[in-house]
């Protein structure tokens, strides 16, 4: 089986573990594979393998059957579209899963070795034919057919060494050990019952509502992009439209940043209208400007063009100052924003803040420095889970010191994201069994792990 690899790198076994980082980071990270090219590249190369009239039989040089390459391609093809729909599909959190996608991706770092080792021997050959065309045009004595059976320009076949056809064997072989660990060591329903973990980077559809005084470790970031805001920052001509991008890794709690910066009361008394629009991975332009339609007028806009939407969007914010806050943007389409805001040209002053896991995003859009918050502090950390899990001060003062010393080691791991210390939390709220902390501490803390990782997409 044959790939062709866009930016692969050959596997370095030191490094396992920002490979595994590489996986966890999106569910499952890929390059991107075409096979087309180096596949036909190769394919015409191995068929020298078949044309024994131009191949001697000996222990340096083999055969291959032209029937086998064939199945080889068909295996390639079949890995070509599993890492396909892994990487477009799924989100893959099992590690036996993981394991198994990142050995083909690992497979396929081999393949790329034999098809740069093609490139080589083609390009070895075509120049020694040359020198032997050369030196007959010089002498003018014609080479016996003997002498060119390693390589032939015009017919595109090269003579490959035996250890050449080895490497082929220990691909395929390889390839049938992850088919066999597949089909055997995969867990079914027969073998127990599913958990379902809770993926705490899965928050949908936000509003604009926060109870601030719940907030912990957010008033300086907010005080810093309300003042950018109302400085004029951005502003630039003609241009009334000026964005701002709260941009940070799932978890860090930039929808909260934004409810509390879109909730100042010094940025309500200074706009005449406000909008708040949870947007996601689905950037669809003619939902996104009903939504904000809707969010402005408090009502229904009935409305489905794009036309009839973006003139309704015009008329609403001609000639005021609007606040918009879209959260959760995804979308690195510069077409697709620009639809977007294109009615919003019509108001006295437009500005957006957006939220965002991803720096290509802020760039894309800003018309000024994004707004980076940090991780909480320990103690900002520890006043929030504090906050969570022992809702009551009493219930926390009557706790046994070995659960606050169990809580304070399970803040720490939590690296001060605020959704990871709110989220178990929770799970401890009015729960006194010292062995269910342990255990959030030691088995949740991994799931935790796991889901900011896929947090961070970009």
């Amino acid at each position: 089986m044959f790939l062709s690899t866009k930016s692969f790198v050959q596997p370095d076994h030191h490094n396992k573990h920002k490979v595994d980082q590489e996986f966890r980071m999106s569910g499952v990270v890929f390059t991107s594979l075409s096979t087309g090219t180096a596949w036909e590249k190769l394919f015409s190369f191995l068929r020298a393998f078949t044309v024994s009239s131009l191949v001697p039989l000996s222990s340096s040089w083999v055969s291959m059957d032209l029937e086998d390459l064939r199945k080889l391609e068909r295996t390639t093809r079949r890995i070509q579209a599993t890492l396909h729909d892994a990487e477009e599909h799924w989100n893959i959190t099992e590690e036996s899963t993981m394991l198994r996608l990142r050995e083909l991706k690992e497979l396929a770092d081999n393949i790329d070795g034999v098809v740069k080792e093609y490139e080589y021997e083609a390009d070895r050959c075509k120049m020694e034919a040359l020198k032997r065309s050369t030196r007959y045009q010089l002498t003018g004595k014609r080479k016996r057919h003997e002498e060119n059976q390693m390589c032939s320009v015009d017919t595109g076949v090269v003579q490959v060494p035996y250890e050449f056809l080895c490497r082929v064997t220990k691909i395929t072989e390889r390839f049938n050990e992850i088919r066999h660990f597949s089909i055997h060591f995969s867990l079914s329903e027969n073998d127990g019952q599913r958990l379902f973990t809770h993926d705490i980077s899965s928050m949908r559809h936000t509003s604009s509502f926060v109870p601030e005084k719940t907030i912990v470790g957010r008033d300086r970031d907010k005080d810093i992009i309300v003042d950018k805001l109302l400085s004029g920052e951005g502003e630039n001509g003609g241009n009334h439209v000026s964005i701002m991008a709260i941009v940070g890794m799932g978890g860090l709690g930039k929808t909260t940043l934004g409810q509390l910066v879109y909730n100042d009361q010094r940025l309500r008394q200074s706009f005449d209208n406000h909008a708040w629009v949870y947007v996601s991975e689905h950037f669809d332009v003619n939902t996104i400007t009903r939504d904000i339609i809707n969010s402005l007028t408090k009502g229904t806009c009935e409305f489905t063009e794009l036309t009839d939407l973006q003139e309704k969007l015009a008329d609403e914010m001609k000639d005021k100052k609007i606040l918009l806050m879209l959260d959760d943007v995804q979308n690195e389409r510069g077409d697709c924003w620009e639809s977007l805001c294109l009615p919003m040209s019509s108001a006295r002053i437009c500005k957006i803040i957006l939220t965002s896991r991803s720096e290509e995003v802020a760039r894309l859009v800003q018309t000024m420095p994004p707004h980076r918050p940090s991780c909480l502090s320990f103690d900002e950390s520890w006043s929030l889970f504090k906050q969570v899990a022992f809702p009551v001060d009493q219930e926390f003062d009557a706790t046994p010191a070995n659960l606050i010393e169990i809580g304070k080691n399970i803040v720490k791991k939590c690296n001060g994201l605020p959704l990871a210390v709110k989220t178990l939390g929770s799970m401890l709220c009015y729960e006194t069994d010292e062995n269910i902390w342990v255990d959030v501490l030691e088995n949740e803390l991994l799931h935790m792990e796991k889901s900011r990782y896929q947090a961070c997409q970009h």
